[in-house]
């Protein structure tokens, strides 16, 4: 069997938030020259992500921040995003003072504010992480309003996209649910018969583990091994989508501008199903000790 090998860049972008706009810059050089962007760049050998986020925006802007202040929003992996190539980028978000200002630097034209909740038409799929931090921020200020925004009838409500930072606030540590995954591997595995409540557990921590990973190795790691660890991540998620009876929509329906459940629809429902069980499962618990 020939393997097949390409070329994968790893990028940073930065969805900066004033009051209820977000910071753009308007692209100096090809490809999508003279179109808005998110600031953002390549990851320097032996830099995070987050600090190549920071640095970034610093280089465009002039805008400072501490790297510790960025919030992931998401891995964006799609290997057709980047007519030059392969590129994955790690997206994250920041707020800053109302009286924060920009100038243009380093690659960027110019810069300007738009409304984070209508930004216009930006260059590669900028538009749809810049959608995803909209919902971020709404889901932390307004819930309701962040169910609302989602609904667009084309698409069950509880296939709508939650962000990791809500769906995996309260998720045991990773190498705590390794261990417990492995454990109920075993069980499984060795039980004549089992129900279909821990299958579809067994399958649902698996595959919310897998999504955790994958998002953090995406700050630490080679962008091939973080690609890598996206598919994976990706496969689990689809299984238990599958297991589910949730096969009957695409990951990507309904082009550029899709709502961002349909872009990441199977690690969404994923994460969204995740959060639904573990508020459970902690009910259970503290029931159970009362």
């Amino acid at each position: 069997m020939t393997e097949t090998t390409e070329t994968i860049r790893y990028t940073a972008d930065v969805v900066c938030i004033r009051d209820n706009s977000v910071l753009l810059i308007e692209r100096g050089w090809p490809p999508h020259k003279g179109r808005l962007a998110l600031p953002g760049g390549h990851v320097d050998p032996g830099e995070t992500s987050r600090a190549a986020a920071a640095r970034e925006l610093l280089e465009e802007t002039g805008v400072r921040v501490q790297a510790e202040d960025l919030v992931l929003i998401g891995i964006y992996d799609r290997p057709d995003r980047d007519p030059r190539g392969r590129y994955i980028t790690a997206a994250y978000a920041v707020t800053v003072p109302t009286d924060t200002t920009a100038q243009a630097g380093d690659d960027a034209a110019a810069v300007q504010w738009a409304a984070l909740a209508t930004p216009g038409d930006l260059a590669f799929d900028h538009g749809e992480i810049v959608h995803a931090a909209w919902r971020q921020q709404l889901a932390a200020d307004h819930p309701s309003q962040a169910t609302a925004a989602t609904d667009t009838g084309r698409c069950p409500a509880d296939h709508r996209d939650d962000s990791p930072a809500t769906a995996y606030a309260d998720a045991p540590p990773i190498l705590s649910e390794v261990a417990t995954v492995l454990k109920l591997s075993r069980q499984l595995w060795q039980a004549d018969e089992h129900t279909e409540e821990a299958e579809r557990e067994h399958k649902l921590r698996k595959a919310a583990l897998l999504d955790r990973i994958a998002l953090d190795e995406a700050e630490r790691f080679a962008p091939d091994v973080a690609a890598r660890a996206s598919e994976v991540a990706e496969e689990a998620a689809l299984s238990f989508a599958l297991f589910d009876g949730e096969d009957d929509y695409s990951t990507d329906p309904y082009g550029p501008n899709a709502p961002v459940w349909a872009k990441t629809s199977y690690r969404g429902y994923v994460r969204r199903q995740y959060a639904t069980w573990l508020r459970e499962h902690q009910q259970q618990l503290r029931r159970e000790h009362s």
